[in-house]
């Protein structure tokens, strides 16, 4: 199940999907990518935002929890443990925000 979930993640048109719900909540935050990572029998989901020139932790959260809610209709057993696990970089030195970037440079 986590393979088929991060498989569905990955189509073009299930993207679509996803940036539809998470930008149903907001006015300015935009969806850009997700990246699933699959660990065991869990998937992380790793989103990459826009929020204009807002912080955007409460924007990107509604959007998170839509895109969950999409997730949880077209995966009916899906079970939430944890809305970050490892993947989590808020306020942590990781080498994915060195890699991926995280928040802005001025």
């Amino acid at each position: 199940k986590a393979a088929e979930l991060k498989l569905w993640c990955e189509q073009v048109q299930n993207f679509d999907l996803l940036k539809q719900a998470f930008e149903s909540t907001t006015g300015f935050g935009k969806l850009i990518a997700v990246q699933p990572t699959v660990a065991g029998k869990n998937v992380y989901l790793r989103l990459k935002c826009f929020s204009g020139d807002a912080m955007g932790m409460n924007m990107i959260s509604k959007g998170t929890l839509a895109v969950i809610d999409l997730l949880r209709t077209v995966f009916p057993t899906l079970i939430i443990l944890a809305l970050s696990g490892n993947l989590c970089t808020d306020k942590k030195a990781t080498a994915i925000n060195w890699m991926e970037g995280r928040g802005k440079s001025i």
